[in-house]
C-alpha cells in the first residue's frame, strides 16, 4: 500500500564512532599493571580496567575516568615504571615433583600478587587450568591432554595473554600436577625515579610514545604540574607534532601558578616550542572512585583533553577550540582551588594575561574558559588551535603523501600535480568546515580560500630535481579564536533617538 515503509535491521560489529587521529590524547603515569614497553590505545574505560587495572590514589585510572566521562575518544596510555620493578612468577610441577612450566606475569607490578593459577583435574581426563585475579575467575580451560596443549592454550587465550604467560621447563613434557590455587610471587612495583633528568621514569615513559602514532594532545596528568615536567612534555610535544596540556600543583594559588610560568627556566613565554603548550588551573572535582559518596580533586588535563577531544571529532579537526559550551561538563562537579581563591571574571582575565586557561563555573557547570597557549608571539600563535590545526595537516601530509614516494618525475608535471591535488584535498574539507580563514574583498568575492599551494617548476628547479627532491610550498591562514565578544549598550532618553 502507498506510504513511507522503514525496515529495521540489527548490525553486529563496533558501532563508527566518527573519531580522528588528531582528537586523540597521550598520557604518560602510573598503572596498577599493564604494559611497560609501549603505548596502549584504548577507547573506554572498560579496555583501561582490562590492561591497566583499577584506581589507586595518584594513579592514571581517575584522569582516564574523566577523559571518556568527559566525551575523549581515543587514548594512548604509557605506563611508567620502576627500574627495579619486577614479574611476578610460579612454577608448577609434575607428580614425580619436577618442574614442567613456569608462569609469569605479563607486566611487572606487585599486583602479580592476587593472580593465582591452580592446575584441576580434567572433567573427563588430563587436567584444567584456572586463573583468578583479585578473587575473579578470569579463565577456565577445556581439559587439555599434554604440555603442548597447556602452553598453546595460556599463551593463546585473549583473556589472559595480557596478564600472565608460561614457558615449557627445557625437556619436560609431563603434564602438571592437579593441587590448590598458588599465588604469583615476586612481583614489585620498585621505587620510581622522579629527578625530572634523564633516568626519570616518568620521562623514560614519555619518549615510548613515538611519532608515528600520530599528532594529539599529551600529558602526564598530575605529575607534571611544575617547571621540572613541562619542558620535557612540550619539547616532546614539538618533537613529534603534538600538543601540550600542562597545569599546576594542587596546592598553587592563582599568583603563584603566574609567577610559575612566567619565571620558568628556560623561559616559557619566549620559548621556540611554546607555541605547542598550553596551561591550564585550577584542578577539578570528580566523584571518588572509590566511594560514590565522595568527591576527589584531580588535575585539570583529563578534562582538557576530553574536551579538545570532543571539539575536534564534532568540527571533524582540532581548528574548533574544546572551550566554551562544548566544554561543559557532565562528569567533573566542580572546581578544587586553595581555601583563599575564587575563580571570577576578573581573576580568569588575570590568568589569560598571563597565558593561563582558566576553568570557570558558567551557569552551574565548570567549562574550559581559554584558548591560549603559552607563547608570546601573538600575532601568530595567540591559540593553541593554530598549532593543533597545523599538526593535523602536517600529519595528513606525511600520510597521503607516501604514496608518492619513489614516483617518476616526468616533463609534463604529473607528478606536481598529483602532489598539489592531494594537499589540496587535505585543505578543502578544512576550508569548508572553517578552519582556515578565507579572504574576501569589500565587494563580497572571495580573495583566496585561506590557503595555497604551489608544486610547479616555479618552486622545482631542475638541479633539485636532478637529486630526486620535489617541493610543494604549502600556506594556511588558520582561524583565530572569538574568546571575546563585546557588546556596546546605550542608553537613550525618551525624546532621544535609537540610531
Amino acid at each position: 500500500m502507498p506510504g513511507v515503509v522503514v525496515n529495521t535491521a540489527v548490525r553486529s560489529g563496533p558501532a563508527t564512532t566518527g573519531e580522528i587521529i588528531s582528537a586523540q590524547a597521550f598520557f604518560v603515569g602510573t598503572t596498577v599493571r599493564g604494559k611497560a614497553t609501549e603505548p596502549t590505545l584504548i577507547r573506554n574505560l572498560t579496555e583501561y580496567k582490562k590492561f591497566f587495572g583499577g584506581y589507586v590514589s595518584g594513579n592514571l585510572y581517575a584522569h582516564a575516568q574523566t577523559y571518556f566521562e568527559e566525551g575523549g575518544s581515543r587514548l594512548y596510555v604509557q605506563r611508567a615504571v620502576a627500574d627495579d620493578a619486577a614479574a611476578g612468577t610460579r612454577a608448577i610441577t609434575s607428580s614425580a615433583g619436577s618442574t614442567v612450566a613456569t608462569f609469569t606475569a605479563a607486566d611487572v607490578g606487585a599486583w602479580a600478587s592476587n593472580l593465582t593459577v591452580q592446575v584441576l583435574a580434567g572433567d573427563v581426563s588430563g587436567v584444567r587450568l584456572q586463573v583468578v585475579l583479585d578473587s575473579e575467575i578470569v579463565l577456565t580451560t577445556a581439559d587439555l591432554g599434554t604440555l603442548d596443549e597447556v602452553i598453546n592454550t595460556i599463551n593463546g587465550s585473549n583473556d589472559v595473554k595480557h596478564l600472565v604467560t608460561i614457558a615449557k621447563e627445557s625437556g619436560a613434557s609431563a603434564l602438571p600436577q592437579a593441587g590448590s590455587a598458588l599465588a604469583m610471587t615476586g612481583g614489585a612495583d620498585g621505587t620510581m625515579v622522579t629527578d625530572g633528568g634523564t633516568t626519570d621514569n616518568y620521562v623514560e615513559a614519555l619518549a615510548k610514545m613515538p611519532k608515528d602514532l600520530g599528532p594529539g594532545a599529551v600529558s602526564i596528568p598530575g605529575v607534571a604540574t611544575a617547571n621540572t615536567y613541562w619542558q620535557d612534555v612540550v619539547t616532546h610535544a614539538a618533537q613529534n607534532d603534538r600538543i601540550a596540556i600542562c597545569s599546576f600543583a594542587s596546592s598553587n594559588t592563582m599568583s603563584a601558578a603566574k609567577t610559575a610560568v612566567s619565571s620558568a627556566s628556560p623561559a616559557l613565554y619566549t620559548n621556540a616550542n611554546a607555541q605547542n603548550a598550553a596551561f591550564y588551573y585550577p584542578w577539578v572535582k570528580i566523584p571518588d572512585p572509590a566511594d560514590a559518596g565522595l568527591t576527589v580533586a584531580i588535575a585539570p588535563d583529563a578534562y582538557v583533553c576530553a574536551a579538545r577531544s570532543k571539539a575536534a571529532n564534532a568540527a571533524k579537526g582540532p581548528w574548533r577550540v574544546g572551550a566554551g559550551l562544548i566544554s561543559e561538563a557532565k562528569f567533573v562537579t566542580g572546581l578544587s582551588m586553595p581555601a583563599t581563591e575564587s575563580m571570577t571574571k576578573t581573576n580568569a582575565d588575570n590568568l589569560d594575561s598571563a597565558r593561563i586557561n582558566a576553568l570557570r563555573v558558567i551557569n552551574g557547570k565548570v567549562r574550559v574558559y581559554g584558548a591560549r597557549s603559552v607563547s608570546s608571539t601573538e600575532n601568530d600563535w595567540r591559540f593553541i588551535t593554530s598549532r593543533d590545526a597545523l599538526n593535523h595537516i602536517t600529519y595528513e601530509c606525511e600520510k597521503r603523501l607516501e604514496d608518492y614516494v619513489f614516483s617518476t618525475i616526468d616533463g609534463r608535471g604529473g607528478l606536481f600535480n598529483k602532489i598539489k591535488a592531494s594537499i589540496v584535498s587535505i585543505l578543502e574539507p578544512i576550508r569548508k568546515a572553517g578552519g582556515v580563514y578565507e579572504a574576501y574583498g569589500s565587494d563580497g568575492v572571495r580573495l583566496d580560500p585561506g590557503y595555497t599551494v604551489t608544486c610547479d617548476n616555479s618552486n622545482n628547479p631542475t638541479a633539485n630535481l636532478n637529486v630526486g627532491t620535489v617541493t610543494a610550498d604549502v600556506a594556511v591562514r588558520v582561524s583565530a579564536v572569538g574568546d571575546k565578544i563585546n557588546v556596546n549598550i546605550t542608553k537613550s532618553n525618551l525624546t532621544a533617538g535609537t540610531l
